[in-house]
């Protein structure tokens, strides 16, 4: 019994310091859990009530706080970056403080792009249950990101259709001789009067008349001959198809060549464009860029957009044989490029409609 009562305090304290040791573990198991939900739910692609997943503050939270358990987290925290630099820092979004700790919940949609960051932090206070020992209350502390779509291009990779330009090779038509329009056939009825020869009967006489035919004979047509269309192949593939030149940037014009090696014209389906909006413009009072024009081959598009990416709305212009350059113009000049710049030409010409020009292939 001395023994026992020697033990038991030692005993107390190793089952009390396992059960806040559990505590501990289970509420960092919970924050960590909480981030990462809350974080992935954010990065979901789609809208829930005309609201972006990215968007949507309070259904991010709810998320975390599903995680909540043994105590209340103190403080759920909402915001972006673009991703980190080599030494592990967050690249700022225009205007948005990537630090973990800062709510910067929601975010415009003219300063997001594809690619850029969700930023969740969960924080909670750890405090023992009784305080044998003077601890100072432990915060447990974790943050999750998780990347987000905003724009999908979508570009064919498969075969060629094997479409066929055409050219001309003769076959034949008849037509009609000018000599005689149409062929006639003439019936000429003669008649030769032959004495009758009267046999006298008992009956009555009778005269036999033998008529005679003549005919006529007119021209039949002959063949002449007309075009008909052969198919050549198109091909977009190889030395004898589409390519491109790098990208180049020069003032305001972001500018890029295209080789159409075919020998044929082809028509666009469709541009796509991307490139630094928020902060493409090297200036402490507006650093964005907005696309103003673009020019290809003689042939121009004028708007105002202001996006991270863009499908270029009715423009579809032809390429020409040969070199040409498409330049798309900005209202200021693009000073910074930060790497994600890229441009989709789609072909509309069957033979070429699975061989998009992407500047970044």
């Amino acid at each position: 019994m001395v023994e026992f009562m020697l033990a038991l305090p030692l005993l107390l304290v190793l089952i009390y310091g396992t059960i806040e040791v559990a505590r501990l573990i289970f509420i960092f198991s919970s924050v960590a859990n909480a981030s990462r939900q809350a974080a992935r739910y954010g990065s979901t692609t789609g809208e829930v009530d005309n609201v972006a997943y990215y968007q949507n503050c309070e259904g991010i939270r709810e998320v975390a706080s599903e995680s909540e358990y043994l105590i209340p987290f103190d403080e759920i925290n909402i915001t972006y970056d673009r991703g980190v630099n080599p030494d592990g820092s967050p690249i700022p979004i225009s205007d948005i403080d990537p630090s973990p700790s800062a709510d910067t919940c929601p975010i415009g949609d003219e300063k997001i792009r594809n690619g850029d960051r969700i930023v969740v932090q969960v924080s909670a206070s750890y405090e023992p249950i009784i305080s044998i020992i003077p601890i100072k209350p432990l915060k447990v502390v974790s943050a999750s990101a998780h990347s987000f779509l905003v724009s999908v291009p979508i570009v064919g990779s498969s075969m060629p259709t094997g479409f066929f330009a055409e050219t001309s090779t003769p076959s034949i038509t008849p037509t009609i001789l000018t000599e005689t329009s149409l062929p006639t056939i003439e019936l000429t009825s003669t008649s030769t009067h032959i004495p009758p020869a009267i046999t006298v009967t008992k009956g009555a006489p009778t005269i036999t008349y033998t008529p005679t035919k003549t005919f006529t004979p007119s021209r039949t047509p002959l063949a002449t001959y007309t075009p008909s269309i052969t198919p050549t192949p198109i091909m977009c593939s190889g030395l004898s198809g589409v390519s491109h030149g790098p990208l180049i940037f020069d003032d305001t014009v972001m500018k890029m060549e295209i080789y159409n090696n075919t020998g044929f014209t082809l028509t666009t389906a469709q541009i796509y464009l991307e490139w630094n909006h928020d902060t493409g413009h090297r200036s402490n009072t507006d650093p964005t860029l907005r696309l103003r024009q673009i020019l290809f081959a003689t042939q121009t598009w004028n708007g105002d957009i202001h996006a991270p990416s863009a499908y270029i709305p009715v423009f579809y212009p032809v390429i020409p044989t040969g070199i040409s350059t498409i330049q798309f113009v900005f209202n200021q000049n693009y000073d910074l490029s930060d790497g994600t710049e890229r441009i989709i030409i789609n072909i509309g010409t069957p033979g070429c409609t699975n061989y998009p020009v992407d500047s970044r292939n």
